[in-house]
């Protein structure tokens, strides 16, 4: 990245002893294109300012844990729960901090960007904090990045956490779609962890149906009271 950042730099030297209209609106396009690549990983989520849960702290102090990082807070899809993709996607575009791997580990996922046929992933652990419950359940799984080819020949990279159906399936972990979860990372003794909690659904909005009324009388007389549609024909 700093190799790419240096050659930006080069380039709009060379643009401001050539002001030509061509030259003026490629350098505008590589500020933008700067500009865009500090703004990665940035997120509107009030969890970035929120202080670190203490089963986490727990956690890290019984693993000697370090460099923890909030990688991403995001509702559970239909295919983040799906049998067939056995994945949790987490786009680049949408993690807080990207700079959550080792350069060992940094090194590994460009070999797979660039297109090795072993598809080399990096092994971590991921612990789930049990819902309503003190309980965490450790699970072996893979972190991998896919480069998603876009339209115009833009990228756009999303990382995956790989074995993740026996994490949906496990009973006592209770994911399932709309769940909203966050996800931390942290490394012990050179191992890549992951730590994962279920977020507490708001509470209902207060009721506003009268206590003297029962629901039956209250649906009976909506039913009586609705003519709206006495006027078109039948079907």
């Amino acid at each position: 990245m700093n190799a790419k950042l240096n050659t930006v730099g080069a380039s709009s030297s060379s643009c401001t002893t050539d002001p030509t209209p061509e030259c003026l609106l490629k350098l505008k396009r590589e500020k933008k294109g700067a500009a865009k690549l500090k703004t990665v990983g940035a997120s509107s989520s009030s969890w970035t300012t929120d202080p670190t849960p203490e089963w986490l702290l727990k956690l890290m102090t019984e693993k000697n844990g370090a460099e923890l990082k909030k990688i991403i807070e995001k509702e559970l899809s239909a295919a983040d729960v799906s049998r067939v993709h056995d994945r949790l996607s987490m786009p680049c575009s949408n993690i807080i901090d990207l700079e959550f791997l080792s350069p060992m580990e940094q090194r590994i996922i460009e070999e797979e960007d660039e297109g090795k046929k072993h598809m080399t992933r990096v092994d971590a652990k991921l612990v789930v904090k049990l819902v309503d419950s003190d309980v965490l359940k450790e699970f072996d799984v893979n972190l991998r990045r896919c480069n998603m080819h876009k339209t115009r020949g833009n990228h756009s990279f999303v990382y995956s956490l790989i074995r993740w159906k026996q994490v949906v399936e496990d009973e006592g972990c209770g994911l399932k779609k709309s769940d909203k979860i966050r996800l931390w990372s942290f490394h012990s003794d050179g191992k890549l962890y992951f730590a994962l909690t279920t977020l507490s659904p708001p509470p209902p909005p207060p009721s506003s149906d009268s206590g003297d009324s029962k629901p039956e009388e209250m649906i009976s007389a909506l039913v009586i009271d609705d003519k709206s549609n006495d006027d078109l024909p039948p079907n």
